[in-house]
């Protein structure tokens, strides 16, 4: 256990060891590792028991920090608020733009309605995000800054709804991470870009 982090006695499962894994091809897959570092590493994570022993794989990646984004750090800001933030929109319209708060969760819900969520100059107070659709018949748009990385394969789609990213990939790894998590229905477009 070190100072900065006293959880590193806690120990790890599946769950865990996967994220790393995906760190390691993230970081393998753009040019940070070569095969020999990922096999290797790879090897480390499927025999690590403790989180300890899961950053010391990670440590000197660009991502390291999303290993375990729940983590207490010594001297770090108050923790973080779970409580999620719904928005609900139904004929209207509703931002998030310039600077504002993050939410560790945010969910939008409604129908006929427009959600515009600019991650731009938002403060983060987690490396990892969640945004959660509930919406149908409803346009959603969403501007991330140039290291910010979006996940949404796991938004399920009905009724000719679709998703646009016009974002591409981040310019450097490491940013925060939104995960787009829920449904949307009914002719909903959702378009995804950046700066």
């Amino acid at each position: 256990m070190s100072a900065e982090h006293p959880d590193d006695d806690v120990r790890v499962g599946h769950p865990e060891r996967e994220r790393a894994i995906g760190l390691i091809n993230d970081s393998f897959s753009q040019g940070y590792l070569d095969i020999t570092e990922f096999e290797q590493r790879s090897g480390v994570v499927y025999e690590a028991r403790t989180r300890g022993d899961l950053r010391g794989v990670v440590a000197d990646l660009p991502n390291a920090q999303t290993l375990f984004p729940d983590a207490p750090v010594v001297g770090a800001a108050a923790s973080v608020d779970l409580t999620p933030e719904t928005i609900a929109a139904e004929w209207d319209t509703h931002r998030r733009k310039g600077s504002w708060t993050v939410p560790a969760k945010m969910i939008l819900t409604g129908q006929m309605g427009t959600f515009e969520i600019d991650y731009r100059l938002a403060t983060f107070t987690a490396p990892s995000v969640e945004l959660q659709l509930q919406v149908t018949a409803s346009t959603v748009r969403v501007r991330l800054g140039s290291d910010q990385e979006i996940r949404y394969q796991s938004v399920v789609k009905t009724g000719w709804s679709s998703i646009k990213d016009k974002a591409g990939a981040p310019e450097r790894p490491g940013g925060q991470v939104i995960t787009v998590t829920g449904s949307i229905g009914g002719m909903t477009g959702m378009t995804i870009k950046r700066s």
